[in-house]
């Protein structure tokens, strides 16, 4: 298959450098605002194809099968939009789009076009962090989960032209992990955002305290920082239930014992690639026929609604209740 990439910013390695590795697909062009960027890109990784300064001329590109959506998230929907509408395959990044309206729009859109719409969900399919949901799995709720994600970015890109970067560009991660981690439907979201232009235009920490119907909480505190406050890019996760207390580091360790016990057993996680590598990987056997209904759009509007909840809250400085999206078919079957 054909695909184009549209944008070509710091992530577009990550994408770039897994598809031309993969035989079953050819890039066949570049397409930024910034020409130098789509020239690095191009150079780093030696594709001659075209390199385009509008996403819009990509489309029109002769052989065709599918887009990778790597805009700024402001550009998600009507990106991907377009690329549906020209009877394309969208491969985008997270968010679906910065709105549940738009996002349940994009998910009619691709079911009547006949075309995959699938997003990126690298956190919340991390082998490690899957370990972690099981192990909490295997405990009783409900749960009071708390994650911690602080993030220093040296190239911050779109991120200086955004009002809530933190809520917006990064929560979308922990949105994606904690549908994974608390079966539960969500109930109500606050969530706040503090700029901190002193550390950088990208600079801000936000948190949030999510409910859910089951009685389990998830508080969330996230920031992209000038350093000093950091994280694995996972985050820090612990959860604690009615029989069991569990941690997680964001890398390679879980702690986890029985409630008011101790010592605590430490369990080493086994090595395993890349969240980014395996989600692409998966995406390009959706394309060729495999099934992957977790990265269909249809299974990320959960995700949305979250975001969707937790922009209005800051907005409104209050809590506000997570709007569910109407229930739809899990995915495509096979696109035509």
């Amino acid at each position: 298959m054909k695909v184009a990439v549209l944008g070509c910013g710091l992530i577009a390695s990550r994408w770039v450098r897994t598809l031309a590795d993969d035989p079953r697909i050819t890039i066949g062009a570049l397409a930024d605002p910034d020409s130098d960027a789509a020239e690095r890109l191009a150079r780093r990784y030696q594709l001659t194809v075209p390199r385009l300064t509008g996403w819009q001329q990509a489309l029109e590109i002769a052989g065709l099968d599918a887009v990778v959506n790597l805009t700024p998230p402001a550009r998600h929907a009507a990106v991907s939009a377009a690329a549906l509408d020209a009877g394309l395959h969208v491969l985008t990044e997270k968010p679906l789009a910065v709105s549940l309206r738009e996002a349940t729009g994009l998910v009619h859109q691709a079911r009547s076009a006949g075309r995959h719409l699938l997003v990126m969900q690298n956190r919340a399919m991390d082998p490690s962090f899957l370990a972690f949901r099981d192990a909490v799995r295997a405990g009783t709720g409900p749960w009071a989960v708390t994650a911690d994600t602080l993030v220093t970015l040296h190239r911050p890109g779109f991120r200086t032209r955004m009002r809530r970067p933190v809520l917006t560009d990064l929560a979308i991660h922990a949105f994606d992990q904690i549908r994974r981690l608390i079966p539960a439907a969500a109930l109500d979201i606050q969530a706040a955002e503090v700029p901190l232009p002193h550390q950088g235009a990208h600079c801000a920490l936000a948190t949030l305290l999510l409910r859910f119907t089951d009685g389990s909480v998830f508080s969330y505190r996230g920031g992209y920082t000038s350093g000093g406050l950091h994280t694995p890019a996972s985050g820090r996760w612990g959860a604690v239930g009615t029989d069991l207390a569990i941690a997680w580091d964001g890398e390679n360790q879980l702690t986890h014992g029985a409630i008011g016990e101790l010592p605590e057993s430490q369990e080493p996680l086994p090595q395993a690639p890349a969240g980014y590598q395996l989600v692409i990987k998966t995406m390009v056997d959706v394309l060729h026929g495999g099934s992957c209904p977790e990265l269909a759009a249809e299974q990320n509007l959960g995700s949305i609604a979250l975001l969707d909840g937790a922009l209005r809250s800051a907005s409104l400085a209050r809590p506000c209740p997570v709007d569910l999206p109407d229930p739809l078919p899990e995915a495509l079957d096979a696109a035509q």
